[in-house]
C-alpha cells in the first residue's frame, strides 16, 4: 500500500467524521449532549493551538491562558462599555492576543528551556491579578457578564459555529505544518543550530509560532467568553493551561489532531465523576490527579499518546497488507 493509497483513505477518513459530526447532534437532540460536545470540541481546539508551540518549536507556553483571556476580556469590555457586537470581538480579541503574544515572545523566546516557559506564565499570572485588582472596570471575581452570540437558550448554534472553527483550524494549521512555514518550526524544533546552518532564521519563526498559537487562544477565548456568558480573572490561570497541555500530552504532541480523541476521553471520564463530585465525594481538584495519571501512563507505555499508538498500529497494518 503506497503512500497515495493511505493519504486517500485517510481523507475519506476525515469527511466521514465530519459528516458524522454534522448529523449527530440531529440523533441526539439534547442540550445536555450539545453541551458535552462543546466542551469536547473546545478543549480539542484549545489544546491543537497549544500543540503547535509545543509540538514543533519545542516551547511549552505555559502563560498560554494569558493570551486565552486577553481575547476574552477584550471582547468582554467593549460589548459591556460600548456595545461592540461579539462577532466583531472575534477579530479584535484575537488581534489583541497577537499584539500581546509578538511582545511577550519577543522577550520570551530569546530564552531557552524553562525559562521560556516560566517567563510566559509569569506574564499570565501577572494579568490574572491586574484583572482581579480591577475591580471598577473588569468587576474581578465578580465575574465580567459577556452577551450571547445566538439569541434563544439552545446550545445548537454554539456547536455548529466550534465545530467550524476546529475544522477551519485544523485547515489551516496543517497547511502551516506542511509548508515552507512548518518546516522551519520542525528543523527549530529538532535542533537550532542545524536550523541557523540552513540559513532559517530561528528568532522570527519562534515567535511566528508563538504568535500564532496564541491568536487562536485569543480567538478561542472570545468563544469562550460569549459562549458561557460570565469570565473572571482564572481564564488567565493554569486551570486553563493545564487542561490545554494535559490533552495535548495524551493526544500526542505534535499531531495536532490528536487532541479530539484525547479531550474526548478526558472529559468523558470527566462527566462520569461529576455525580460524585455534586454530593461531596471528591473536589475539583481530583481533576489534576485525573491528568496526572494520564500523563503518567502517556510517558511510560504510551510516548507518543493516542497519535502515535494509531500511528503504530497503522504502520503494523500498512507492512502486513503490502
Amino acid at each position: 500500500m503506497g503512500e497515495i493509497e493511505i493519504s486517500k483513505r485517510k481523507t475519506i477518513l476525515y469527511i466521514i467524521l465530519a459528516l458524522l459530526a454534522l448529523i449527530l447532534p440531529l440523533i441526539f437532540r439534547n442540550e445536555y449532549i450539545y453541551s458535552v460536545l462543546i466542551s469536547i470540541i473546545l478543549w480539542a481546539a484549545i489544546s491543537s493551538s497549544f500543540d503547535l508551540t509545543a509540538g514543533f518549536i519545542k516551547v511549552t507556553n505555559f502563560g498560554y491562558a494569558g493570551f486565552f483571556a486577553a481575547g476574552a476580556y477584550t471582547s468582554g469590555l467593549l460589548a459591556l462599555y460600548y456595545g461592540v457586537s461579539p462577532w466583531i470581538g472575534l477579530m479584535l480579541g484575537t488581534i489583541v492576543a497577537s499584539a500581546l503574544a509578538a511582545a511577550v515572545g519577543f522577550l520570551t523566546l530569546r530564552l531557552h528551556g524553562i525559562f521560556a516557559a516560566a517567563f510566559s506564565w509569569f506574564i499570565a499570572e501577572t494579568l490574572k491579578y491586574t484583572l482581579a485588582a480591577l475591580t471598577d472596570i473588569t468587576r474581578g471575581y465578580h465575574g465580567l457578564a459577556c452577551p450571547p452570540f445566538f439569541p434563544g437558550i439552545s446550545r445548537l448554534p454554539y456547536y455548529y459555529m466550534i465545530l467550524f472553527v476546529y475544522i477551519a483550524e485544523l485547515i489551516i494549521m496543517m497547511r502551516i505544518i506542511n509548508g515552507k512555514m512548518g518546516f522551519a518550526f520542525k528543523v527549530i524544533g529538532e535542533d537550532e543550530t542545524a536550523a541557523r546552518t540552513i540559513g532559517v532564521n530561528v528568532t522570527f519563526y519562534r515567535v511566528l509560532c508563538f504568535v500564532i498559537s496564541c491568536a487562536f487562544a485569543g480567538f478561542l477565548g472570545v468563544f469562550y467568553a460569549h459562549y458561557y456568558n460570565v469570565i473572571t480573572p482564572d481564564v488567565s490561570s493554569l486551570s486553563v493551561t493545564v487542561p490545554a497541555l494535559a490533552i495535548c500530552y495524551v493526544g500526542g504532541r505534535g499531531s495536532i489532531w490528536g487532541s479530539l480523541p484525547s479531550a474526548a476521553i478526558i472529559l468523558m471520564i470527566f462527566e462520569l465523576l461529576r455525580p460524585y463530585e455534586a454530593i461531596g465525594v471528591i473536589s475539583f481538584a481530583h481533576k489534576y490527579i485525573v491528568y496526572g495519571i494520564l500523563l503518567i501512563i502517556v510517558m511510560i507505555w504510551v510516548q507518543g499518546g493516542l497519535a502515535g499508538a494509531v500511528k503504530k498500529l497503522t504502520e503494523k497494518y500498512v507492512k502486513t497488507t503490502s
